[in-house]
């Protein structure tokens, strides 16, 4: 599967973008693989090291570190850019693993 089939998914594709790791990229991840694996039937997760030049991080509008996207077939549907918890994942969930259309 290429990275832009895997973009395209009809399941929510969390992508964890990150220039540099670090703590804080640390904790996103592990936030983001708990829900994933709360959800193994509608979410995915990818994590994607980059540097300002690289496509995805353009296509994106990346502006922080990390920035965790909620995508569905290819779109955005959700944005959170700094470390992501629990929390927030909780207040989002219906959002990304919901009914969608």
């Amino acid at each position: 599967m290429t990275l832009e089939e895997f973009l395209q998914s009809e399941e929510c594709v969390l992508m964890l973008i990150f220039q540099q790791y670090s703590p804080s990229v640390s904790q996103a991840e592990r936030v983001l693989e708990s829900f994933v694996s709360q959800h193994p039937k509608d979410a995915r997760l990818l994590r994607v090291a980059c540097g300002t030049e690289d496509e995805l991080f353009k296509r994106y509008k990346i502006r922080s570190n990390p920035t965790v996207l909620g995508l569905r077939k290819g779109r955005e549907i959700w944005r959170h850019e700094g470390c992501a918890d629990a929390q927030t994942m909780d207040q989002v969930e219906s959002r990304l693993v919901g009914n969608h259309v």
